[in-house]
């Protein structure tokens, strides 16, 4: 029962901490515009906050193993509270982007909360991941008519919350022996070196960094290209993020159970390539908004299939010992696509156009699948 009581609360901290984050995405090229940034610039703004949540995610897990879980949980919280304070009251660029940066710092509190549970409860934290990110878009645009202000002022009411439950109702962990650190990078250093040489991890990893790359490109500048091609609004476009989380978490809880019984995790992610490649190229020649609702079914269910079937075929070639150590990699591996992509297309749709972006995600996509389909059985 007291497990049940602590798993439960976790899901409810990490759904709070997702809802805040969807109510902020979808807003940010608005709120950066309103205060003179350019593509490029709103492609930075959107890159800091993984920038900050790569480099500070291994830090915070280390003092989370060092001081306890709870603390460093609770600390987090508090400066993701602190960055939506900020972002609500900045009145210029250069606070804007502290706001992202303190949010991207304090943003690897998700790996803190996965640690309470381990592999036991990762399928609840995948289905809080997916509420928050449908709600939140939705919570988001809706409060946006009301300023810019209120979105911001929602989120940090919600991420204090989660800190008021994790007070409450977690418990600390046992701290671990602080002579193990230095043991444990160089353990990091060597599995990292050891996968990047090792076939077809390493091809797995670069695929799952391409996917990332090309699916923040598109995700990265999707409002302004929305806004400049079909005239939508924060709302309206709070709405497509909710719609398109709906899809990815019917795809994953529903599609691909059905897929898996049919198919092997090998023809999944090459299905799920073809997918996301042709959503992503329709994208250009989308004219209404019926069109866009029809193309986002494609790059729904592309994302829903290539994260799992990429997840499980990196497993299936190592130890099972090795697992959290490959999974690992993989997700710095989509971290570093994700700091890239939105920079990459932020300049593509200043220099290029506004729909540069979409041809080259689709393209990357396109040679991501090529990579798929000549690795070798």
């Amino acid at each position: 029962m007291k497990n049940n009581k602590a798993l439960m609360t976790i899901f409810l901290i990490v759904f709070i901490d997702l809802l805040g984050f969807g109510i902020i995405l979808p807003l940010l090229p608005y709120i950066g515009e309103k205060y003179g940034a350019n593509p490029l610039v709103i492609g930075f703004l959107t890159a800091s906050y993984s920038f900050f949540q790569f480099v500070a995610s291994p830090i915070l897990g280390k003092l989370s193993d060092r001081y306890g879980r709870k603390k460093i949980l609770i600390i987090s919280q508090l400066g993701s509270a602190f960055g939506y304070v900020l972002l609500g009251v900045a009145g210029s660029l250069p606070l804007l982007f502290l706001s992202r940066i303190i949010d991207g710092i304090t943003g690897g509190n998700i790996s803190i909360a996965q640690a309470y549970i381990r592999a036991k409860g990762m399928g609840l934290i995948g289905a809080a991941f997916g509420l928050g990110f449908i709600f939140g878009p939705a919570i988001g645009g809706a409060l946006s008519k009301f300023g810019y202000i209120y979105p911001a002022l929602f989120a940090t009411v919600i991420s204090l919350i989660s800190v008021i439950m994790t007070a409450f109702f977690l418990k600390e962990t046992v701290n671990v022996k602080k002579t193990i650190h230095s043991k444990d990078e160089k353990l990091a250093l060597f599995e990292f070196k050891k996968f990047i040489n090792f076939y077809p991890i390493n091809l797995y990893i670069l695929i799952f960094f391409v996917l990332n790359l090309a699916f923040s490109l598109f995700q990265g500048n999707f409002a302004l290209w929305a806004e400049r091609a079909l005239g939508l609004g924060p709302t309206h476009n709070g709405l497509l993020f909710s719609y398109m989380g709906i899809l990815i978490v019917i795809t994953q809880l529903k599609i691909l159970p059905v897929m898996i019984k049919k198919y092997k995790e090998k023809m999944l992610l090459k299905i799920g390539v073809i997918l996301l490649a042709v959503g992503l190229f329709s994208l250009v020649g989308v004219n209404s908004i019926l069109f866009l609702y029809i193309t986002f079914i494609f790059i729904a269910l592309g994302n829903g299939l290539v994260n799992p079937a990429i997840q499980a075929l990196a497993s299936e070639n190592v130890k099972p010992e090795e697992y959290g150590g490959v999974l690992g990699i993989l997700q710095s591996a989509g971290s570093l696509g994700r700091i890239i992509g939105p920079i990459v297309g932020g300049e593509l749709f200043f220099v290029l156009g506004k729909s540069s972006p979409f041809i080259a995600s689709s393209v990357v996509v396109f040679g991501a699948a090529v990579i798929v389909f000549l690795m070798k059985a």
